[in-house]
C-alpha cells in the first residue's frame, strides 16, 4: 500500500512540474495558436462533418480551418459574400480576392499534415 501511495504521488508531482513547464514556455511551444480552440475547429471537422470550422489566435484574428487541399470551401464562402476570386498563388500560399475595386489578399498555411489554416483579413461578417 505504501508503495502505490509513492507511486501516485511522485506521478502527481512530475505532472505538476510538467504542467509548469509548458505553463512558462507556452509561447514557444504553441506560437500563436490556441490549442483549445484549433481542437474544437478539429472536433467540428472531423466529429460534426463540417466542411470548414472558424477558430481563432492569440489576437482574436479570424482563422478558418479545412481539411487539406480543400480551400474550395474558404472560396465558395467568399462568393457567397459577394467576393470574387481573381487570383490564387499556391507558391506564396495565397488568395486574391475582389469585391468591387476592392482587393484584398488572403493568406492560407499548412496546419498539421491534414488541414490548412486560412487567416482572414475580415471582422465577423463572413
Amino acid at each position: 500500500m505504501y508503495r502505490i501511495f509513492k507511486l501516485i504521488i511522485g506521478i502527481i508531482l512530475v505532472m505538476i512540474v510538467l504542467l509548469v513547464i509548458i505553463f512558462i514556455n507556452w509561447q514557444s511551444i504553441f506560437g500563436d495558436n490556441r490549442p483549445i480552440a484549433n481542437a474544437k475547429a478539429i472536433y467540428q471537422l472531423e466529429i460534426n462533418k463540417k466542411d470548414i470550422a472558424e477558430t481563432t489566435d492569440v489576437d482574436n484574428n479570424i482563422l478558418y480551418l479545412v481539411p487539406k487541399g480543400h480551400l474550395d470551401t474558404y472560396i465558395d464562402m467568399m462568393k457567397e459574400k459577394g467576393y470574387k476570386l481573381t487570383e490564387k498563388d499556391p507558391k506564396h500560399k495565397t488568395l486574391l480576392i475582389q469585391k468591387g475595386n476592392t482587393y484584398t489578399e488572403i493568406y492560407y498555411k499548412k496546419f498539421t499534415k491534414r488541414y490548412t489554416i486560412i487567416s482572414s483579413p475580415f471582422l465577423k461578417e463572413v
